[in-house]
């Protein structure tokens, strides 16, 4: 039996001798205790009490119809979904008892993270609770999780950023991909997924590409760590799609003017601004802000006057 299942089956609350006789029920149907004990290699008491704990998680079927007493696996996919639906009622439940003892959102803190449930969980969490600007670097693997959450938040009106390392298009979301698969993928042995929301919480995590391990993964909830972090990814997105423009030939003043256009998008009051209101002058940056746009009107009017002449002559 492969290390592997024993490990997903340990996920699942499985003990050794749980996982050893329920693989061996897979295999041999309507086996007798004594038969399982010889097939899963454990003592037969051993053997007896992983099919009593097998039988109470809903794994396996009992059948004692005939002389003595036979045991089945349920397939795998049929027990997961019953452990679903289980989980979903008692989920329910839960919610409904406890629902006056929640605190309310998490304070801010760094927190680490170390199951793919947390990190997915979480991700998914920040785009479904932000309320301006996502920014998101994933590979492959992790997009695959996290599309379906990335075009409803889009859908909803977030505007999200991404960089990815092969072409791809994500709905409702501006993408910077590569023409072809990154030399990144071919490098490293685990997947990458850093998602930053509104300058105000961070996830950065390192994946295992088993689909279950971790090996990194922080979620930063604190507005002056998570603005820091918002700043590295916006410049480090702008670089790349830079990168894009020079190499594809765009002149000076379009890549200018493509700046611009991301800078108005990503960098807003709500999604940047806001967060450093405690630590920054407001009014000078409003003054700044203005004076910005009195010399981006101006630019404007020169370019207009000197097309004019242009066709004049």
């Amino acid at each position: 039996m492969k290390e592997s299942v024993i490990d997903h089956l340990s996920e699942l609350g499985f003990s050794g001798a749980e996982a050893a006789v329920y693989v061996a029920l897979l295999r041999e149907p309507k086996a007798t205790g004594y038969r399982i004990a010889r097939l899963a290699g454990k003592p037969v008491p051993n053997t007896y009490k992983a099919l009593d704990a097998l039988h109470k998680k809903g794994a396996i079927i009992v059948d004692e119809t005939g002389r003595g007493r036979t045991y089945t696996a349920l397939p795998v996919g049929e027990f997961f979904e019953g452990m679903k639906r289980r989980l979903d009622t008692m989920r329910g439940h839960l919610e409904e008892e406890l629902k006056g003892l929640t605190a309310g959102a998490v304070e801010g803190g760094i927190y680490q993270l170390t199951t793919q449930d947390q990190v997915y969980g979480r991700a998914k969490t920040m785009l479904r609770e932000a309320k301006g600007v996502a920014l998101v670097d994933i590979f492959p693997g992790p997009l695959a999780h996290l599309r379906g959450d990335l075009e409803a938040a889009a859908k909803r009106g977030l505007r999200i950023w991404m960089l990815v390392y092969e072409p791809v298009e994500v709905k409702g979301c501006e993408v910077i991909a590569p023409k072809k698969p990154a030399a990144q993928l071919g490098i490293w042995k685990a997947d990458w997924m850093n998602v930053v929301v509104d300058s105000r919480e961070a996830l950065y995590s390192l994946l295992k590409k088993d689909g279950v391990g971790v090996e990194r993964a922080v979620w930063i909830k604190d507005p002056y760590l998570a603005m820091q972090a918002f700043s590295g990814a916006y410049h480090e997105f702008a670089l790349d799609r830079a990168g894009q423009l020079i190499w594809s030939g765009k002149s000076k003043d379009e890549i200018a003017a493509e700046a611009r256009r991301f800078s108005r998008r990503y960098i807003t009051d709500d999604s940047f601004y806001e967060v450093m209101r405690p630590w920054i002058n407001m009014e000078k940056l409003r003054e700044i802000r203005r004076q910005a746009d009195r010399e981006e009107a101006a630019r404007r009017r020169g370019e207009s006057k000197a097309e004019g002449k242009k066709e004049e002559k």
